[in-house]
């Protein structure tokens, strides 16, 4: 993104507005690949239905879960 005086352009948050949703779908993507490797493993299921809710919890915290959007792009 272009600054000019400390300041991002229209067209920056253009650009930005256009590929967030793409990039949180990459990132949410991400997170389920590593769920479902967890529940694949050898653990007893208890221990990966507790991982599982934990590991929820943390991510959902994280920026790029967080963001929503208010309406379309």
């Amino acid at each position: 993104m272009m600054k000019t005086n400390n300041r991002y352009t229209e067209q920056d948050w253009k650009l930005f507005k256009s590929r967030i949703a793409g990039w949180q779908e990459a990132y949410m993507d991400k997170l389920n690949k590593g769920y479902i490797e967890l529940l694949s493993g050898e653990d007893l299921a208890s221990d990966k239905f507790w991982e599982l809710e934990k590991k929820i919890r943390e991510d959902k915290k994280k920026p790029g879960v967080v963001l929503r959007c208010a309406g379309p792009l």
